[in-house]
């Protein structure tokens, strides 16, 4: 195997490399501040369709999900 140079590269490459990662580490964050908002607005909605007097079935077929979808988010995040 032939041995092979490094290119040369000056400061802009670190410093881009340094600028795109704190970018993802930026977004990232927001993104599980978004997803934890929304989670818990959603097991607060799904409290209150059943404090309302919905049952789970109403709600399956309202939005979709399943009734253990409904009885795991509500008590992972609603408290209830």
């Amino acid at each position: 195997m032939a041995f092979r140079h490094r290119r040369k590269y000056d400061e802009s490459v670190p410093r881009a490399l340094q600028t795109a990662r704190q970018a993802y580490d930026s977004a990232t964050a927001e993104y599980e501040r978004s997803i934890a908002r929304a989670r818990s607005d959603w097991a607060v909605a799904l409290a209150a369709a059943i404090e309302a007097g919905m049952s789970y079935q109403e709600i399956a077929d309202e939005v979709g999900v399943s009734h253990t979808s409904i009885s795991r988010a509500i008590k992972q995040y609603g408290g209830t």
